[in-house]
């Protein structure tokens, strides 16, 4: 028997609906049926002008963009149980060969299997074109009721300012997302600084040094508890005090620095290029800034770091064995690089300095962040044991890294007992080594697993500034298990360094008297933290 030409359809029908419906079997916590209503009426949009001509031709493009909006969507949902976001564009958009076999060794699954059929439908739906038109009485009828709920729906959300985030399909939001970050970031290049009201609260000499870590989770530290010994030189200091309630508010390096080194927070994001970041408060006052790095200055997802970067008084790139910031995380450029530079920037001149270190620390591949002499937990030919192995070697040396830069301030507040010297140890984000579910990296669907924002926040104070501290401020002993999440951290730079400036809110700096630890934590993925 014959079937008839109507039914064709349904091969497009089910083009349309197979990514959602893996989407919801994959991870239902996180699925939106409106997903599946938006893909729906914009089939109905793009099928239109074959409706009226019946031109094939129409037809093979209205369904060619259906197929390739839904095949990556398909794969982000099998690869990160989610769909596409702006982040995974940055990333994805830096991506060379090397990196994408080592990420797809990590997150390889057999659900990729499902691209095939995803693919045959696809074939289906060319080769039955339906004989959609506008001819009929009965047709008309059914176009003309679509046209107009497609038109009354994205009236509402214009009218209500709100098309581009409830009218428009996931993987094209995520694009125009991802164009308008990209050009907010790329703003602040040629964003000058400002100046503001901000002067010295003490006449001291100060050396302020802040060491950004890279994918550090506090749970694979020693000093923190971890069962494995990858932190011994810290756990030796007697002269530290470590923190253990702090966490990121972000799980990415891009957002996270960002609101480490400006005023917007998660609970007040402000527009990156135009609020006030902390080079506008440091050039303001009497300090010498650096950015000392070890991260590539090259890529996407680091031209806004970089940009902000460039407004400090002394920058330094050491590692400069790739051209972008991904290819960057295939060569071995180890972090102490930085010991060099670093040690020229405290004996530079200036009375008063901040320095701003920022590590490769633990970042993929773990196998190239530390030298082989650090290479302690041997190799496995199990996959889950060895990516393990791996990242707790990153831990182990870059405890020495960190160990070593203490030690190095150490020395010179010895020879300069005048200069009180802070330094403090945080990490960008954290890192899931199969501390939450069977994967390793930063990336998360639906909600953050806790591996991902529980960072180190170490505090190493000289002699003459511990003994101003102390006479001066409140016991930070004392809040060693105090809440804080370091998209603040604007707020505790400024006031480590003893600036006085409007912008400045003592309720938002840990160190202050008036810290408001009630505040609750809201993380980038709209929950609250709880530990």
């Amino acid at each position: 028997m014959k079937v008839p030409s109507s039914v064709n359809i349904l091969w497009l029908i089910a083009l349309i609906l197979f990514t959602p419906t893996i989407g919801l079997l994959l991870n239902p916590d996180i699925f939106s049926a409106r997903s599946v209503l938006l893909l729906l009426i914009w089939s109905v949009v793009l099928l239109t002008p074959y409706v009226l001509t019946s031109r094939k031709g129409l037809y093979i493009a209205a369904a060619s963009l259906i197929f390739a909006d839904g095949f990556v969507n398909l794969f982000h949902w099998i690869i990160i149980k989610c769909p596409l976001n702006a982040s995974s564009i940055f990333v994805f958009l830096n991506t060379n060969t090397d990196e994408a076999s080592e990420f797809m060794t990590i997150k390889a699954t057999p659900l990729l299997l499902m691209l095939i059929p995803y693919t045959a439908l696809f074939i289906l739906a060319l080769t039955h074109i339906p004989p959609l038109s506008f001819k009929s009485k009965r047709e008309r009828c059914v176009w003309i009721v679509l046209w107009l709920f497609t038109g009354i729906f994205f009236a509402d959300n214009v009218i209500h300012r709100r098309f581009l985030r409830l009218a428009v399909p996931e993987v094209e939001r995520a694009v125009v997302s991802f164009i308008n970050e990209r050009e907010e970031y790329s703003n602040l290049k040629h964003r000058e600084l400002y100046t503001l009201d901000a002067k010295l609260t003490n006449a001291d000499s100060t050396l302020v040094v802040v060491i950004i870590g890279e994918s550090c989770n506090r749970n694979h530290m020693s000093v923190y508890g971890y069962n494995r010994p990858t932190t011994p030189r810290l756990q030796a200091r007697k002269d530290i005090m470590v923190f253990d309630n702090v966490i990121s508010a972000n799980s990415s390096t891009l957002k996270s620095i960002m609101n480490i080194m400006t005023e917007s927070n998660n609970d007040c994001p402000l527009p990156l290029d135009s609020c006030i970041n902390i080079f506008d408060v440091l050039h303001s006052s009497a300090y010498k800034s650096y950015w000392l790095s070890n991260q590539s200055p090259i890529g996407l997802w680091d031209n806004g770091v970089t940009n902000l970067a460039q407004n400090a008084d002394v920058k330094t790139f050491v590692n400069i064995t790739a051209n972008s910031s991904m290819e960057s995380t295939q060569m071995a450029s180890f972090d102490q690089n930085l010991f060099a530079p670093l040690a020229s920037a405290i004996t530079d001149d200036g009375k008063h300095k901040l320095i701003f270190l920022h590590l490769m620390g633990c970042h993929t591949q773990y196998s190239k962040r530390y030298p082989s002499e650090y290479a302690i937990f041997e190799p496995s030919t199990n996959k889950r044991t060895q990516i393990i192995n791996s990242y707790d070697n990153t831990i182990y040396y870059n405890d020495y890294v960190v160990d070593s830069i203490f030690s190095l301030l150490n020395n010179y507040s010895q020879s300069h007992p005048q200069v009180r010297i802070t330094a403090l140890y945080i990490s960008d984000h954290g890192e899931n080594v199969y501390d939450h579910g069977d994967y390793a990296g930063h990336d998360y669907a639906g909600k953050i697993p806790n591996a991902n924002i529980e960072i180190p926040f170490i505090l190493w104070l000289s002699p003459t500034q511990k003994k101003y501290w102390e006479n001066n401020h409140t016991s930070l002993t004392q809040h060693l298990h105090t809440p804080y999440m370091i998209d603040d951290l604007f707020h505790t730079i400024i006031d480590i360094a003893g600036i006085s400036t409007p912008c400045f809110d003592s309720s938002r700096s840990f160190v202050n008297t008036a810290y408001d630890s009630t505040r609750l934590r809201l993380l980038e993925d709209g929950n609250i933290y709880e530990r």
